[in-house]
């Protein structure tokens, strides 16, 4: 049963983190948990495709993750979202009436092709938002990707249209011109944006939690409206194997094979030549792996996303890139 607003002490601060595919949000999401110190946080990260990817990415999370996959939040899995959350909150009443240490924060990673809007609304118009308070949206942008282009996508406009603060995540990877161009976009795009500047996801926790920036009187319209998957046309190819890549094959298909519609890829990869568990990110034309233990059965586990895929064609290419 869901805990009654009163039993509460306060409402539990939300951060809502979001962003265009491969802007850096579960990069983001992984360093604020590593620093939270002594503050306890549930998670949830909802995947944009079949393969629940994100939860193997991120660290420190433990049994606080929840994941929420096939879709965004608020549209084909919006039901999912509020069992999971009421979930959530239900344990934490039991927790604290029970004498124990209780959540102080709770953060929610949306897909890269969601509005953030119309989860607004889902917290505006439950009970949720007696039990919690919205206490900002963040929203990453990629400072080596953004492009005129990016405006295109209805989900990329609500979010940096919605966001509390904007983060300018790998301003590292372009220069003082560049980085300047992207800033004077977005700010002519929202005039009043507060735009902090990142490398690898690290800013202070001090300037994006606990700062209350969510307005409550806030507009509602939203320039995208709560069809944007179905407007922007993106498609998650999923791709799983309990064989090993060749690591040659799989180069090559990167190299020269890759559609050039694949905005985003992420994954789990085990190679024939490696005895290491990979995990892969590709972000634009801009790809790494990151080597660690398997912990489980090696397999395979890769997510594709773009728009107009074939997705047959590209599961076959995937497919050649098995070891024999």
């Amino acid at each position: 049963m869901l805990p009654v607003p009163g039993l509460f002490e306060y409402r539990l601060p939300v951060t809502l983190i979001t962003g265009f595919l491969g802007s850096g949000k579960t990069t983001l999401l992984n360093h604020l948990m590593r620093h939270l110190r002594d503050r306890r946080a549930a998670v949830f990260v909802n995947e944009f495709g079949a393969i629940d990817i994100d939860s193997q990415i991120l660290v420190t999370v433990d049994e606080d993750l929840v994941a929420l996959s096939n879709g965004c939040i608020c549209c084909q899995i919006r039901d999912d979202f509020l069992m999971a959350f009421r979930r959530v909150l239900a344990y934490n009443q039991m927790q604290t009436s029970a004498g124990k240490r209780g959540l102080d924060a709770i953060f929610l990673e949306t897909s890269g092709v969601a509005d953030p809007y119309p989860l607004m609304l889902t917290f505006r118009a439950t009970e949720l938002w007696s039990l919690t308070r919205l206490d900002a949206i963040l929203t990453v942008v990629d400072a080596e990707t953004f492009t005129a282009e990016y405006f295109q996508s209805q989900a990329a406009l609500a979010q940096i249209q919605h966001g509390d603060i904007i983060l300018l995540n790998k301003t590292d990877l372009v220069d003082d011109e560049q980085l300047r161009s992207v800033e004077t976009e977005i700010q002519r795009f929202k005039p009043q944006a507060r735009i902090l500047p990142m490398t690898y996801g690290q800013v202070p926790l001090s300037s994006v939690l606990d700062v209350d920036l969510y307005s409550e009187d806030m507009s509602t319209d939203s320039p995208s409206g709560v069809q944007h998957l179905q407007n922007d046309g993106f498609v998650a190819v999923p791709f799983e194997s309990d064989r090993p890549f060749s690591l040659r094959k799989f180069q090559k298909f990167l190299d020269y094979q890759l559609p050039s519609e694949v905005f985003r890829a992420k994954g789990v990869l085990w190679f024939d030549e490696s005895p290491h568990r990979h995990l892969f990110q590709l972000s634009g034309k801009r790809s790494q792996l990151q080597d660690e233990a398997w912990q489980d059965p090696p397999r395979n586990q890769l997510v594709c996303i773009g728009r107009n895929l074939d997705e047959e064609e590209l599961q076959h290419q995937l497919h050649q890139c098995l070891a024999p």
